[in-house]
């Protein structure tokens, strides 16, 4: 196993995860640091309670990018074998969903986790992506709380790569397991304040105020 290869491929997937989409894009609308607004938080979620639904858009759209290219870099430096990529793809992906958590170039204080770890999905385990999608989208529009849409999308993700496992149209591998339950881990771990909130039942809602959320 080129141990090697795959180190770079996570090395890379963390540096690509810890450039800050929002906190960019909150310097180039307002020159406000979002972490300093809100949740403190650099993604979507903050970023369209402080700047609005374009900047929210332009940051979920780089957010998710940041998944995708560290799994399309990852499988070019590891081609072959199969195997081998898989893994190099999947350690890639856990490492941009914690460098966009925690990313090194801003004390560490970065966002949930969530589009990053959309976009790796996306192109490790696309029909467990779509799991995860539906259960987002179905869980926000029951709830309106973005925080329990994130959760779900989660939740999603492992029943959705364990149906279509076991229907056929995916390959099991250990790695793309171990991914989609790390950055779950992760992303389920940066959203301890919202579950907090939830159970208080003093999470806010999607179209009311904005108050602190994800």
């Amino acid at each position: 196993m080129d141990l090697v290869r795959i180190v770079a491929s996570g090395l890379i997937g963390y540096g690509i995860g810890s450039i800050s989409s929002g906190y960019f894009v909150g310097r180039m609308y307002r020159n406000v640091d979002l972490r300093t607004i809100g949740s403190g938080s650099t993604g979507a979620t903050n970023t369209f309670r402080a700047l609005g639904l374009g900047a929210a858009l332009l940051v979920a759209l780089l957010d998710i990018l940041k998944g995708a290219v560290s799994v399309w870099i990852a499988s070019a430096i590891v081609s072959a074998p199969a195997d081998e990529r898989t893994i190099a793809t999947a350690v890639a992906a856990v490492a941009a969903v914690a460098g966009h958590c925690w990313p090194a170039f801003l004390e560490g204080r970065g966002g949930r986790g969530v589009a990053t770890g959309f976009g790796a999905l996306l192109f490790i385990a696309t029909p467990a992506w779509l799991g995860s999608v539906v259960a987002f989208m179905l869980a926000l529009a029951i709830t309106r709380m973005v925080s329990v849409g994130s959760l779900a999308a989660v939740a999603g993700a492992v029943i959705g790569y364990a149906i279509f496992v076991f229907a056929g149209y995916l390959s099991f591998h250990w790695a793309v397991l171990g991914f989609i339950l790390i950055a779950g881990s992760i992303v389920t771990f940066r959203h301890r304040a919202n579950i907090a909130r939830i159970v208080r039942g003093k999470e806010p809602r999607v179209g009311r105020h904005r108050s602190p959320s994800t």
